[in-house]
């Protein structure tokens, strides 16, 4: 991956075409992949997937959140939203892992 720092614009682009890929078959046409909110922790950013996509119990592994490198890594993760303490804390571990690895 490039060394370049991506604007939030991209990352948030990338985060959106990650989300459509992996959650091609619930999403209903038009329906956006992933909400508004966010969380960002040094250099990585959180998305959450919107709710209204519904994932069937023998897809439950697509349940995930999304989590954006600031220079676009992209990795699907654990996801505990609403609770925006857990997703920080589980968000700050992602961080130290892609700046560890240089991601």
């Amino acid at each position: 991956m490039d060394e370049t720092e991506l604007a939030f614009e991209e990352i948030r682009e990338l985060a959106k075409e990650a989300g459509r890929q992996h959650w091609h078959d619930f999403l209903a046409i038009g329906e956006p992949p992933i909400l508004d909110e966010c969380l960002n922790v040094r250099r990585a950013w959180m998305f959450f997937r919107n709710p209204d996509i519904q994932i069937p119990p023998q897809a439950s592994l697509r349940k995930c959140a999304l989590v954006v490198s600031d220079r676009g890594e992209v990795r699907f993760t654990a996801d505990y939203y609403p609770d925006l303490n857990k997703c920080r804390e589980y968000l700050e571990k992602m961080s130290d892992h892609f700046e560890e690895r240089g991601l």
